[in-house]
């Protein structure tokens, strides 16, 4: 490839090496034909040069995607195994069962803890009731007072119904 363009352009500067100096001047006569020839022969292998370049750097980039692309696989394969070995040691074993040991105790303290507030708010809900039934059973004491003072078990007045308890 690039030893092609070098031997044309070798053979130029013989061309011009070689040619007749013009008398008094740095100028020498070079034979035209040939000169353009060896040009043309040069851009030739120039153009081949380039084309074969970039056919090896679209193959070298194919080839560096693939690579990219395997290597990721296998770190992604390596990490899956690093976790799966990781899984199955002594120290993970032991992490497991202090996990479900906390996590049963966690359950048992949540558990009483519902149970205590349960009873909390039973003890208050019994606290209302006697005093709801307190305060029922003095209000039909007033009730019975003010129906015997006005007489309101009559017929012929309107009393509100009295609630049965």
């Amino acid at each position: 490839m690039v030893e092609r363009t070098r031997e044309v352009l070798q053979q130029l500067r013989q061309l011009v090496e070689g040619a007749k100096s013009v008398p008094m001047s740095a100028s020498c006569m070079v034979n035209r034909t040939e000169a353009l020839s060896l040009i043309d022969q040069a851009t030739q292998a120039l153009d081949s040069d380039v084309g074969e370049a970039q056919r090896v750097t679209a193959t070298s980039l194919e080839t560096l995607e693939r690579a990219q692309a395997e290597a990721a696989q296998i770190i992604a394969s390596a990490e899956e195994r690093a976790q799966f070995l990781a899984g199955q040691t002594p120290v993970m074993e032991i992490a497991r069962k202090k996990a479900a040991q906390l996590e049963a105790r966690a359950l048992a303290d949540a558990e009483a803890l519902r149970r205590e507030a349960d009873a909390y708010v039973d003890a208050r809900i019994a606290s209302f009731e006697a005093g709801l039934h307190k305060t029922m059973s003095q209000v039909r004491t007033m009730r019975d007072r003010l129906a015997s003072r006005s007489s309101l078990d009559d017929t012929s007045t309107q009393a509100l119904p009295r609630l049965q308890l």
